[in-house]
């Protein structure tokens, strides 16, 4: 009869249909109190006799006594000691069993402690209010609350309004035993807990014994036994083992009955026939991970890495005979070796040529289009009984991104069934093994994103021992091991199951989380190989060492990199740039350059959806170019001649331009001309598109690359940018438009010196009738910024913009915080007109007191106030470092000693900080 029982619960977890009640004989294995040692707390406290057993009403009678709040108090004082308290062996059967729901009666974080050690993941759910946010997969629901929560289960109350008080969980768990089988642990047959579930969930085992599953350490009457069975529960005794402290007895037993649990669940193959029944439902797909490949085999295995599996069983099964099994693992999975098995063809992964077109659309940000064909994809394998095509491409229906909804041009499915659970859970029930085991592992490991999880835990793992690795590398260790070729597997197995069986995961954190953890494991191993050893021994080595990022890795990782995160990853290792193999620099400049022509070309006939997402991509791969060590910056210009001047361009065009200018040396003086001519198109496009303003910080970058073009070179070059002239000859034709000029103050501030003759006559006839409107018209932020770019000079106005600034600098501070600081932007202004000669020293002093504005920048308290305290020299070398600001404001032989003097004098009290930095 147990073998029968342990069987039909095998099944159960077979077919993923096993729901684990847990009760407090769990926890009391781990030390936490039993629920008589919480009531005896009662008991003690209201002085009640030994007579008195029900348990419920002496919770009762507590909490009537003393109130809520202590009654909550005094049972967290009870369960406080048991705070550390670690999950134990029965936890860890649990867990291995994987049922698919867990229901528990106790309070403690025991189950979730042991879940978040492992891969398997539960929807933790401790209130009615936490159901509506849970995705319906695998649920750990503690039926009695939780302690935090203070909605706990104890009193009599609690027990006579429970469905009152839970409704949506108590139905939920009636709900979940309709289909499933239940196995009872850690409960006693005649405690109340135990009975008050039986009696609320009675009713679903009706006519089902097979169904419900008891089991139990304790002898029981064959009345007792008899009594649930015709109520639909089969108890399952255990006898205690002898000897030994009665409550880990009790544990014992629990762990050796639940470990007959899933152990044949796999048919063990004798032979290799047997072997690829086991494992021929994966055949569907077109790349699996080695791991899951073993979990289904029903062998014991050992990897000896893991590419390579074998066990003592591999002769008699003679897997190379099989070419079912052959083809199979060379053609769907990584492995080396298994078994008899040793791969003789290189990895080349097939994609699944019936979700190939709409995966392609879905590559090409085409997410509408790929949600359309998908869907025609979903019905035809539908009606074709294609069960793994159909699950595949409705998953991709469902989880493909759309930023702007176009649901109504969506066709419905032909199953006339939008909810994809109730599918599968119909086509689990009803089908055969093989479509049984399809939709199991579909809904485990695709829908519930398991894939991607047990990825992620992997890949975590590895990257805390990188960066042990790392530290102990560069403390002079010795570190052997196979931690980054673990991960390079690890992530390309992940790569390859995505791509090969065209699953739509990309937009997702939960997979750009995986992609950024795998980037840091890369860039560890990049900064191993830059970091040199002081003391060059044997024993200092590191085993985790690349010199560059590969091409795939560049495909692979770009996309979906966190460029913000990426960069303080590098600012954390102390890397400035990183390099790439020539190939992948190469597919890097061609994949930039296709999506600017594609954005170009398209702009005005795209849908929403895929020019954002297009934009998006193209914005990662420049920002990404701009942490990449080029050999040759000259390979950045032919990309700004084709980039798309759009709304949403301007920061990755700044970083390209932001590449020239920190590297304007090394412009090949054949690209200047070329360059003059792509800066004149952008101001075109700019202007005719009327996008000046969202440019206006790009003109500082033009700017900064015609100096570098036009100094020292013999051919006059000059800005003409047609459609700007075009745009001023309006204004300067139209008196009534003249103060349209202001639209163009940054642009006129940065890059007025390099206009050609024409352009800047034409500015200059403008700005004369600029300065003579009427003051209320005039705008002087403009006027003053033009004065600063040396523009033009508004003598009449001189007097305005003095007064204009001193009112700003003696301005009470406001309430709410500004930016920019309108008193420091007005200090900071009349400083630079100043230092340009527009105002002497002594004009500014009639109207303004200089004390008043101390301590506000060091540079105007060392050039004005003529102060050169040691503080004052703190900032400026703060700001500038050392040697710049020596050299900046050390303009005489007697500034410059004050600045020697100070650093003199920090030498002496120990206040600088050496740093023996590695060479990049």
């Amino acid at each position: 009869m147990k073998k029968l029982a342990i069987r039909n619960i095998n099944d159960a977890v077979k077919n993923d249909s096993l729901i684990m009640f847990v009760g407090a004989g769990v926890s009391a294995n781990s030390g936490l109190p039993k629920w008589s040692e919480l009531i005896d707390e009662f008991k003690s406290d209201l002085k009640l006799g030994k007579d008195e057993s029900n348990y419920l009403k002496i919770a009762q009678y507590y909490y009537d006594e003393v109130g809520k709040q202590k009654y909550f108090q005094k049972i967290t004082s009870i369960f406080q000691p048991h705070i550390n308290a670690r999950p134990n062996k029965i936890h860890d059967q649990i867990f291995r069993i994987t049922p698919r729901h867990i229901i528990t009666t106790n309070y403690d974080l025991l189950l979730e402690s042991k879940m978040n050690s492992t891969i398997s993941k539960y929807e933790v759910i401790k209130k009615d209010m936490d159901i509506p946010y849970s995705k319906a997969g695998h649920y750990l629901i503690k039926m009695h609350g939780d302690l935090k929560e203070k909605n706990i289960v104890l009193k009599e109350d609690d027990y006579l309004d429970y469905e009152n008080n839970f409704y949506m969980i108590s139905t939920l768990i009636k709900a979940l035993i309709m289909n499933n089988t239940v196995l009872f642990i850690g409960y006693s047959l005649n405690d109340s807990t135990f009975n008050s579930i039986f009696r609320m969930i009675q009713k679903g085992f009706k006519g089902n014994a097979q169904k419900a599953y008891f089991f139990t350490v304790d002898k029981q009457n064959t009345a007792e036994i008899e009594y649930y069975k015709k109520k639909g529960i089969q108890v399952i005794i255990s006898e205690k083992q002898s000897g030994g402290e009665k409550q880990r007895d009790a544990g014992r037993c629990t762990v050796d009955f639940l470990k007959q649990i899933n152990s044949d669940t796999t048919l063990k193959p004798t032979t290799s026939k047997q072997l690829w029944n086991n494992i021929s439902f994966l055949n569907g797909l077109y790349f699996i991970d080695t791991n899951d490949v073993v979990k289904y085999t029903g062998l014991t295995l050992f990897p000896s890495n893991k590419l390579n599996w074998s066990s003592r069983e591999a002769d008699s099964l003679n897997i190379v005979q099989n070419k079912d099994i052959t083809e199979f693992l060379e053609t769907k999975t990584l492995f080396n070796k298994f078994e008899d098995f040793n791969r003789t063809k290189k990895y080349q992964f097939k994609q699944n040529p019936v979700l190939s077109e709409g995966y392609k659309l879905y590559k090409e940000n085409r997410y509408e289009d790929a949600q359309k064909k998908f869907r025609e994809i979903a019905n035809k394998a539908f009606i074709q009984q294609d069960y793994w095509n159909y699950l595949i491409a409705e998953f991709n229906v469902k989880n493909i991104l759309l930023l702007l909804e176009n649901s109504d041009s969506l066709s419905k499915p032909t199953n006339d069934i939008d909810d994809l659970d109730k599918v599968v859970t119909s086509l689990s029930s009803n089908g055969d093994t093989q479509t049984r085991k399809s939709c199991i592992f579909f809904r485990d490991e695709i829908k519930h994103w398991g894939f991607i999880n047990k990825q992620a835990f992997k890949i975590n793992n590895l990257l805390d021992e990188l960066r042990y690795e790392r530290v102990n590398y560069q403390s002079g260790g010795l570190n052997i091991n196979s931690n980054l070729q673990n991960a390079q597997i690890e992530f390309r197995s992940l790569m390859a199951f995505i791509k090969a069986n065209c699953i739509c995961v990309f937009q997702y954190e939960e997979f750009k989380e995986v992609v950024n953890r795998y980037f840091e494991c890369l860039l560890i191993a990049y900064d191993n190989s830059n970091y040199h050893p002081n003391r060059i021994g044997e024993l200092n080595t590191a085993s985790s060492i690349i010199n560059n990022l590969s091409l795939n890795d560049v495909k692979d990782i770009v996309p979906y990199l966190d460029i913000k995160n990426a960069k303080t990853l590098m600012k954390n290792y102390e890397l400035s740039k990183i390099k790439l193999e020539k190939n992948a620099v190469e597919y890097l400049l061609t994949k930039i350059s296709n999506l600017s022509q594609k954005l170009q070309r398209r702009n005005n006939f795209y849908d929403r959806n895929q020019l954002i997402n297009d934009r998006n991509q193209l914005i990662n791969y420049i920002s990404f170019l701009s942490m990449v060590k080029l050999d040759d910056i000259n390979v950045i210009i032919p990309l700004l001649s084709n980039y798309p001047i759009i709304v949403g361009s301007v920061s990755p065009l700044g970083r390209m331009l932001t590449i020239l200018v920190s590297g304007k040396n090394l412009i090949k003086v054949t690209n200047y001309e070329k360059l003059i001519k792509i800066i004149d198109s952008h101001l075109n496009k700019i202007i005719k598109k009327s996008l000046i303003e969202s440019f206006n910080d790009n003109f500082r970058l033009y700017a900064l690359l015609m100096q570098k073009l036009t100094d020292n070179n013999s051919k006059q070059l000059f800005i003409r940018a047609d459609s700007l002239g075009e745009k001023l000859s309006w204004i300067n034709n139209n008196s009534n438009k003249l103060t349209k000029i202001v639209d163009y103050k940054y642009l006129l501030f940065y890059l007025y010196q390099y206009f050609d003759q024409d352009l800047k006559k034409l500015v200059d006839q403008i700005l004369v009738k600029y300065e003579k409107l009427d003051c209320s018209k005039l705008d002087l932020h403009f006027i003053e910024t033009l004065v600063m770019g040396k523009v033009y000079t508004f003598d009449s106005k001189k007097k305005m913009i003095l007064n204009f600034e001193i009112k700003n600098v003696n301005k009470k501070p406001e309430q709410t915080i500004l930016y920019p600081d309108p008193r420091k932007q007005a200090i900071s202004d009349l400083f630079r007109l100043i230092q340009q000669g527009y105002f002497t020293l002594n004009e500014i002093k009639e109207k303004l007191n200089l004390q008043t504005i101390r301590g506000t920048f060091p540079e105007v308290d060392w050039t004005l106030l003529n102060d050169h305290s040691e503080q004052v020299i703190l900032k400026l070398v703060k700001g500038y470092t050392f040697s710049l600001a020596r050299k900046k404001f050390g303009t005489s032989e007697e500034k410059k000693k004050y600045f020697d003097d100070w650093l003199l004098k920090q030498g002496r009290e120990n206040k600088i900080k050496y740093f023996d930095k590695n060479p990049e």
